[in-house]
């Protein structure tokens, strides 16, 4: 057992050719979400590194955070969180305030520009996403959804294995799973 990882007896009734095939799915997935992102990338406003976008998105979809939140949430680290907030704060798409909670401390904020160009993202997304998925059924989007959330869930519980403690709260998933404003991680 790797250290961190929770015991789970029913691991040994998975077949191992099961897990390889849903390996080797998640790579050329990995892959391909790799694409789309770096497309993705080419709409967001000039001089914007893609974790700079998604740390836009974090803050349009979750509200005021403050620089660690927004890295925990955002699962970076701090001072790389720092440049990219830079980037947004100094094309005025997020700004700095003082946190209400405690003065001393600063919270981000999205400004209205900030959540017109999240939002022009997201639907661009939206409809890149319709393109894509045109022909699957509602059905098979909602079965997809809800197999990605619980696939996400357990691998954020299963964050020790990784060096990182569970999200107790993940503020980024919303119980409409599949339609929040976050990009589709992607980061």
């Amino acid at each position: 057992m790797l250290p961190g990882q929770p015991s789970n007896t029913r691991t040994a009734s998975i077949a191992p050719d099961a897990v390889a095939a849903l390996g080797a799915e998640l790579v050329r997935h990995a892959r391909l979400l790799h694409l789309v992102r770096a497309h993705m990338a080419t709409w967001a406003p000039e001089g914007l590194d893609g974790a700079a976008i998604s740390l836009l998105m974090q803050l349009v979809k979750c509200g005021p955070r403050r620089q660690g939140e927004l890295a925990d949430v955002a699962m970076l680290d701090p001072s790389t969180v720092s440049r990219y907030v830079g980037q947004l704060v100094r094309r005025g798409l997020a700004e700095r305030r003082p946190d209400p909670a405690d003065g001393r401390a600063v919270q981000l904020v999205a400004t209205d520009a900030g959540h017109e160009a999240a939002h022009r993202m997201i639907e661009r997304r939206h409809e890149l996403f319709r393109r894509i998925l045109g022909d699957w059924s509602e059905d098979d989007l909602r079965c997809l959804t809800g197999y990605l959330a619980r696939l996400n869930d357990d691998v954020d519980a299963h964050r020790p294995i990784f060096g990182r403690p569970p999200g107790a709260t993940d503020p980024t998933r919303t119980s409409d799973a599949g339609t929040s404003g976050a990009p589709p991680e992607e980061n």
